[in-house]
C-alpha cells in the first residue's frame, strides 16, 4: 500500500522573517524533500514559508510558486494557527483553503502531476505499480485517503472527493464539482476518533 505525504507554509511566518530582516527563499532556491521524511509535526527540511506540491510518481515534495498553483489541486502548507503541516485545496483564485484532517479523500489526479501522460504512466509502472494498475483500469479516478498521521493511502474506489477541515471541524463533499457541507442532527461539526467521524455537539 502506497503512503503519501506533503507540506506548505503560513503567511505569518513570512511576516516574522521579514520583520527580522530575513527574506524567505524563493521556490527555485529550495530543494525537493522526500515525502517519506515529512510528517504533520516534522519539518523534515521543509521551509515553512514555502508551498509544496506532492508528486506520487517520484515520491518527492517540490516547492512551487503562487503562479503555479492550479485550481482544485492539492498542496501542502504549514498552518501557524494549528501548529502543523496540512493539506489544502486551491480555489479558483489560487487561495489554499481547508486544513485537511483524517479521512479526507482526494482524486490522485489532483496532486498536480507533471509531464506527459506517457511519461507519467511509465514512471508509475516503475515506482508505483498498484497506482498504475488502478489508473489503467479506472482512468484518472483512483482516490487517496488521508490517515491520522498525515499520510495518503490508496482508498476504496469509487468514492467522492471529501474534506474534513481541522480548522473548523466541518466536513465537505464534492458532487459534480459542487461542494456540499455534511451535517448531522445537531449541526455541522464533527470529530474524528477510532477511524470514524462522530458528531461534535
Amino acid at each position: 500500500m502506497m503512503r503519501f505525504l506533503v507540506c506548505v507554509a503560513a503567511v505569518a511566518v513570512v511576516v516574522e522573517m521579514m520583520a527580522a530582516g530575513m527574506a524567505p527563499l524563493a521556490a527555485a532556491d529550495l530543494q525537493p524533500v522526500p515525502a517519506d521524511k515529512a510528517t504533520f509535526d516534522d519539518d523534515a527540511g521543509r521551509d515553512r514559508a514555502a508551498i509544496y506540491r506532492f508528486d506520487p510518481v517520484t515520491e518527492q515534495l517540490y516547492p512551487v510558486t503562487a503562479t503555479e498553483i492550479k485550481r482544485a489541486h492539492v498542496y501542502g502548507r504549514y498552518d501557524a494557527g494549528l501548529g502543523r503541516w496540512v493539506w489544502s485545496k486551491a480555489d479558483a483564485a489560487g487561495t489554499l483553503r481547508y486544513a485537511m484532517g483524517p479521512g479526507s479523500t482526494q482524486p490522485a489526479r489532483m496532486f498536480d502531476l507533471r509531464g506527459t501522460d506517457a511519461e507519467r504512466q511509465r514512471a508509475l509502472e516503475r515506482r508505483a505499480p498498484e497506482l498504475a494498475r488502478l489508473l489503467t483500469i479506472q482512468g484518472a479516478r483512483p482516490m487517496l485517503r488521508l490517515d491520522e498521521q498525515g499520510r495518503w493511502d490508496l482508498g476504496p474506489t469509487p468514492c467522492v472527493s471529501s474534506v474534513f477541515d481541522l480548522a473548523t471541524g466541518e466536513r465537505w463533499e464534492w458532487h459534480a464539482d459542487a461542494a456540499s457541507r455534511v451535517i448531522h442532527a445537531g449541526g455541522s461539526h464533527w470529530a474524528f476518533a477510532d477511524g470514524w467521524y462522530r458528531p461534535a455537539w
